[in-house]
């Protein structure tokens, strides 16, 4: 008996342990559950593709060329942006209100998304048409005609990347993505070997890349639409009266993105609107890990808000603004006391090096935005399209304001500052808007259960 008292002592240790253990394992997958991991590695798959395409054509061709592809680039975000403002947001939001049956809602969003493509496609042929008539340079007339070629397919590869997040099937999207990353670096790669790297032409084979993609991811999911018009209204009015809020937020946010750069060039000079590119560019080095993570937080927070409630939607909006804080925190440190070097590893001119301080004010204030994302989503999850535009339409006309103020006193860091101001402001209006539009009670009225742990997804 006396021996075997150790021996129950050291299983009664590995059972004191197996909790705290299990502890730890269940709060990080709380916080980067599965889904999140492979969301994180499609973005960096659809990131690295990107980056490969633009390097290929910077190596092999000269600016002028390289604007032009970044001009059809440009244009194409656009396009994304409206899709998924019209389309493939409400698809995620209303997912589990469909207008009938969901496989015919299913069909009926992607002819809706079809009828998107074939209107791009024919404004890029007008575009083209008028080019000529105007006597225009021949490759912006080839750049506009291969846009009207690959718009339709790129927009049906970015629905199909959309309507699998929505359905949380990360996985598949990350195949779908994986496939069009390998189909490109063959296309890059033969076309780099036979000296025919263009904007047009790299324009053209991202669109065959994503059409043979999306035609097979469409055989594979065939199952989950079924053909029939009945219901083609039903899902365009769903779509729309939350679209048009998401449309409207989103051309106030293009607004912001592209505002800082313009106005830099007007007021400042091409050499201002330069060095703030460059800055700009360091920072985007988190796009990454922000775009993989926030890709599914919208369909993740309307499972959420349907199982779980408003309480448990409050507080994982909370932890995941408090984890994608942390991340962009320690970015910002990296910067602060790197920044310097890493601008001067970059971009060789010492006049870089020297605006080190407008790259880590530019750092806090992607760290402001990125705060506030969590919440503008949990906002949009519950249906405040409205409240959501609003907010993003209003910082953006601060945003102008301020920077075309601080642009004009303090040049360069004064523009760096008012960027800071204004996403600090538009942060704190979206945790605003989302604590006073969203009550803590559930949907039957009854105050959600504050201990209720929210559902994995």
């Amino acid at each position: 008996m006396a021996r075997s008292q150790p021996i129950s002592m050291a299983h009664g240790g590995t059972t004191s342990e197996n909790p705290r253990q299990r502890s730890l394992w269940r709060a990080l997958a709380y916080l980067l559950p599965a889904s999140q991991i492979l969301a994180l590695a499609d973005q960096i798959a659809v990131s690295a593709t990107s980056f490969l395409v633009f390097v290929v054509v910077a190596r092999s061709t000269d600016p002028g060329e390289l604007g032009v592809y970044a001009l059809a680039i440009s244009v194409m975000a656009f396009c994304l942006a409206t899709q998924e403002s019209l389309i493939t947001r409400p698809y995620a939001i209303k997912l589990h209100e469909p207008a009938g049956s969901p496989a015919r809602h299913a069909f009926s969003v992607l002819v809706l998304s079809w009828a998107l493509c074939g209107a791009f496609a024919l404004a890029a042929s007008a575009m083209a048409v008028t080019f000529i008539a105007m006597g225009a340079h021949a490759e912006l007339v080839r750049l506009a005609w291969a846009l009207a070629g690959a718009l339709p397919f790129v927009l049906m590869r970015e629905f199909a990347r959309r309507f699998a997040f929505a359905h949380l099937a990360v996985a598949q999207a990350l195949m779908l993505d994986l496939g069009v990353a390998a189909l490109t670096v063959i296309a890059v790669g033969m076309l780099y070997w036979a000296g025919a790297v263009s904007a047009p032409a790299m324009i053209a084979a991202t669109g065959i890349c994503c059409a043979v993609t999306t035609v097979a991811w469409l055989y594979a999911v065939r199952r989950q639409f079924a053909v029939s018009f009945s219901e083609l209204r039903a899902a365009l009015q769903q779509c729309w009266d939350l679209g048009k809020w998401f449309l409207s937020g989103q051309l106030g946010l293009q607004l912001q993105g592209y505002l800082v750069p313009w106005l830099a060039l007007v007021l400042g000079g091409a050499a201002v609107a330069g060095l703030y590119a460059a800055c700009a560019s360091i920072v985007a080095f988190t796009n990454p890990v922000i775009f993989g993570f926030c890709n599914i937080l919208t369909p993740k927070f309307v499972r959420i808000l349907q199982h779980d409630g408003i309480a448990a939607l409050r507080r994982r909006a909370v932890s995941d603004a408090l984890l994608l804080g942390g991340f962009m925190a320690a970015f910002c440190f990296v910067i602060f006391f790197l920044g310097a070097d890493i601008m001067r590893l970059l971009y060789r001119d010492a006049v870089y090096a020297g605006n080190s301080n407008v790259l880590g004010l530019l750092a806090l204030a992607a760290l402001a935005t990125t705060v506030g994302i969590p919440a503008s989503l949990a906002l949009a999850a519950t249906g405040h399209a409205r409240a959501v535009a609003a907010v993003m339409l209003l910082s953006a006309v601060v945003n102008t304001a301020l920077v075309s103020l601080l642009l004009a006193q303090w040049g360069l860091l004064g523009a760096a500052y008012a960027v800071l101001i204004g996403e600090t402001l538009g942060a704190i209006g979206r945790w605003t808007a989302f604590w006073l539009l969203v009550p803590l009670t559930d949907r039957s009225g009854d105050s959600a259960n504050p201990n209720a742990l929210p559902m994995q997804v």
